[in-house]
């Protein structure tokens, strides 16, 4: 009798040994998901009359073309339905800009990015569009200053 069962008794030790010393499974790594394109709300050519400088009467015309960039083409419909109200705040920012101050590529910085404001704040505001800052980023494409 004690001859049968020390084979057993071998192999459940090797099982219990086996069983207890494995090792957990490395957990799955997550699968990224790929990226959203962009797409693009554009602002068709804004034409105003501005002074050279400070304190100047205006003699001068800036035309500027923007682009706004998001994932959310839901962003860009309501970006068209909302054109005009965005139009005339860019417009009434344009018009506190000198030809002075728009030569200075520090100012056109500062443009884009309260451009950029006024869009998102007009989609959250008169849209109640959500979430909040729909658009990542603003582009001129098109900026003339002509005398």
């Amino acid at each position: 009798m004690r001859g049968r069962n020390v084979p057993l008794a071998g192999g459940g030790g090797a099982f219990a040994y086996l069983e207890l010393n494995q090792k957990p499974a490395a957990p799955a790594k997550p699968v990224a998901l790929p990226p959203k394109p962009i797409v693009f709300a554009a602002l068709p050519d804004l034409v105003v009359s501005i002074p050279d400088d400070t304190g100047d009467p205006p003699s001068s015309y800036v035309q500027l073309t923007l682009q706004f960039a998001t994932t959310d083409p839901n962003a860009v419909t309501a970006f068209t339905s909302l054109q005009p109200i965005i139009k005339a705040q860019i417009i009434s920012l344009l018009m506190n800009e000198t030809g002075k101050t728009l030569a200075d590529p520090a100012n056109r910085d500062t443009l884009t990015k309260n451009c950029l404001a006024i869009s998102n704040t007009v989609l959250a505001k008169s849209a109640g569009y959500t979430p909040p800052n729909p658009f990542t980023a603003a582009y001129i494409t098109n900026l003339v200053v002509q005398n």
